[in-house]
């Protein structure tokens, strides 16, 4: 069965090394062992930074197809600072050529600069038409903001003419949110884990979704395309309680949230390979809403290609999560 993962990363060390300069510190506040864990959490280097090498050895070992490949942590993409439309150029222009070496095995997200709208809509244009890549990925905020407000109008008028996603993946929360509800007394390397991966990040990707959604952003653009990682970022498993509970609010939407996540979202397990999960997903939103996904280099599994195969799916559900779903949304 062919797979395509769409929810695969690498690092671009310039940019990467100047957003740390012009972003300043994080909301974590180091202790005696923080410095050492981020070490240990990174992934080396060549898996994160090369397309081929340790990566498509991998993707050979558990039968990867096809990677969809978007710049990682510490993205050019959410600084908010005017030099981020230079660096996600340089972001794009190096992910293509490293795309161009092994054109069979890549795709590519675009990295758009939401610190300058108008540049971010050129850039998604530019990275579509030029570069070929198939679509977008966001990490969290820019300035506090998420893709609701109305200054980022261009971009989702953008996503919506080259008919290609949008990737809400999470981005850390910041201070006024880490702070008060995942710093505590445990360790530094806890909170930011408590803020980021284990939970907190996923609240805010799920929270910039139904953003969208109650904005209205939706109704402006019915032909815009969503990507969710992590089975739905904690929403495709409350959609029954939001239509509920919203539906108390005098709305003005053409649709509940349940229809727009249904008909504009799509789901991705993001190497979280859980069947129960799988199951449940399949059951709420339809199989033709999961697209598979691994979370390279940050989850490394041996059962990319095995979790589908052994799951209690019929065939033609296997192969549209396995790539068909990908095939169509992303135009491969």
């Amino acid at each position: 069965m062919r797979i395509i993962t769409v929810e695969e990363h690498f690092h671009h060390p310039g940019a990467v090394a100047r957003v740390l300069e012009l972003a300043g510190p994080g909301p974590v506040v180091p202790d005696d062992g923080y410095g050492g864990f981020l070490q240990s959490f990174m992934p080396d280097q060549d898996s994160a930074e090369r397309l081929g090498g340790k990566r498509l050895a991998h993707m050979d070992e558990v039968g990867i197809d096809i990677q969809v490949v978007s710049h990682g942590a510490n993205s050019p993409g959410n600084l908010n600072h005017a030099e981020a439309v230079e660096l996600c150029k340089k972001v794009n222009d190096s992910l293509a050529q490293q795309i161009s070496e092994h054109p069979t095995r890549f795709r590519g997200f675009a990295t758009l600069p939401l610190y300058d709208p108008v540049a971010a809509a050129d850039e998604l244009k530019r990275c579509v038409d030029e570069l070929g890549f198939v679509g977008a990925l966001t990490a969290g905020n820019c300035g506090g903001l998420f893709l609701d407000h109305e200054r980022f109008e261009p971009v989702l008028a953008a996503a919506e003419r080259v008919d290609l996603p949008i990737y809400v993946h999470p981005g850390m929360p910041e201070s006024a949110v880490s702070l008060p509800y995942y710093s505590g007394k445990w360790p530094a390397a806890a909170h930011f884990l408590f803020a980021g991966p284990a939970f907190g990040w996923h609240a805010e990707a799920g929270i910039h979704i139904l953003r969208l959604i109650l904005s209205g952003a939706l109704d402006r653009h019915p032909n815009l395309k969503l990507l969710s990682g992590h089975w739905g970022e904690l929403i495709a498993g409350w959609l029954d309680r939001i239509d509920e509970v919203l539906g108390w609010a005098s709305l003005e939407l053409d649709r509940t949230p349940s229809a727009y996540y249904r008909e504009q979202v799509w789901a991705t397990p993001s190497g979280m390979y859980n069947q129960n999960q799988l199951n449940y997903l399949v059951a709420e939103i339809g199989a033709e809403r999961i697209i598979h996904s691994e979370d390279f280099p940050y989850v490394v599994r041996d059962n990319v290609s095995d979790f589908l195969e052994q799951a209690d799916l019929t065939d033609d559900q296997r192969h549209a999560i396995g790539h068909g779903n990908a095939e169509k949304v992303l135009k491969l």
